[in-house]
């Protein structure tokens, strides 16, 4: 047999998406199909768990959904890996969640929700082969120690195709910007800074889709990104991506993150009057902003690959404990 042109075999991934709905987590899933089959994995997606395939699921863990990850793993013989979206740190000897000690009171998740979620993944444990973050957030900061051993592993940025903002009808555009996130008391405060500039915001103030979502950032000349609190860190990967796909780049109000998704995003420091001017011309070079933005990330996942390699030694060994016979791509 000729190895040098034999295909390499890997085996099947299902993402178990049970304890989420799918609006929900629609962004995080396309990341990872793309990336594992990108890869040259075989990926499946649904709300049961597949026996034939490595399971893998999105952290969220309440008491009920704790008990029937671990009833399948106890029935089957089998570990999940775990696809970490929370920042959950350990820093001075305290857990930090979101960059503030648990039981913190804030408008995005209750205190009480902060310590369930901890406490049920922390009850899982010994049905986790590892844990996954998609990209390089969030950080998990001394994270095996509060999570005893724990492997961390980054999945590499899945390459997307460029837009062509020639074949988009600029009948489409309707707004300056467009910001889908959340609403936060914080983030209604900046939005009001924005509009009073003049320039057409387009606030869905509900959840949207993600078809949604993507009708909306092509309606719209630039994304927004707004931290959901004044001393929130971290830029949102996901949404940002999401941008890039649709051919638009994302100005970030308020934030200085020097995670690896700033290298493809405008940050713009609101407390010095200048990020009125930039943001307005930024406005204007639409176009420009989104070619720039895309080749940084084209950069970013090429380079970041190289330093995190995709985990195939991780998955070989765990197709073994879990008895998944690899396949061949056709």
């Amino acid at each position: 047999m000729n190895f040098a042109l034999r295909k390499v075999e890997r085996p099947a991934i299902h993402l178990w998406i049970y304890n989420h709905p799918f609006y929900g987590i629609s962004d995080q899933i396309e990341y990872f199909v793309q990336a594992f089959q990108q890869h040259g994995y075989p990926v499946t997606v649904g709300r049961e768990p597949a026996t034939s395939a490595l399971n893998v699921v999105i952290e969220n863990f309440s008491v009920e959904s704790r008990n029937t990850l671990i009833d399948f793993c106890t029935r089957t013989r089998k570990r999940v890996a775990v696809i970490m979206t929370e920042h959950i740190d350990f820093v001075d000897r305290r857990i930090l969640i979101h960059g503030d000690p648990l039981w913190s009171d804030n408008d995005y998740m209750h205190p009480a929700t902060q310590v369930e979620r901890l406490k049920c993944l922390m009850s899982c444990q010994p049905y986790i082969k590892f844990f996954m973050v998609l990209g390089d957030l969030p950080e998990l900061r001394n994270f095996s120690e509060i999570m005893l051993g724990a492997e961390v592993r980054a999945i590499p940025f899945p390459a997307i195709e460029h837009a062509d903002l020639k074949a988009s009808p600029n009948t489409q555009l309707k707004h300056d910007l467009l910001f889908t996130g959340y609403v936060t008391e914080y983030r209604e405060r900046v939005l009001s800074q924005v509009t009073a500039l003049g320039l057409s915001v387009l606030f869905p103030r509900k959840f949207v889709s993600r078809k949604q979502r993507d009708f909306l950032n092509l309606s719209a000349r630039i994304v927004l990104n707004i931290p959901q609190r004044a001393n929130w860190r971290w830029l949102s990967l996901m949404r940002i991506i999401a941008a890039l796909r649709c051919g638009r780049a994302t100005i970030s109000l308020g934030t200085s993150d020097k995670s690896r998704i700033a290298a493809c995003t405008y940050q713009l420091n609101i407390r010095h009057s200048g990020w009125r001017d930039e943001l307005k011309a930024r406005v204007v070079d639409w176009a420009a902003a989104y070619e720039k933005m895309y080749e940084a990330y084209c950069q970013l996942a090429i380079d970041f690959e190289q330093e995190h390699p995709f985990p195939h030694d991780m998955m070989e060994f765990w197709a073994i404990t879990d008895r998944v016979r690899s396949r061949q791509p056709a």
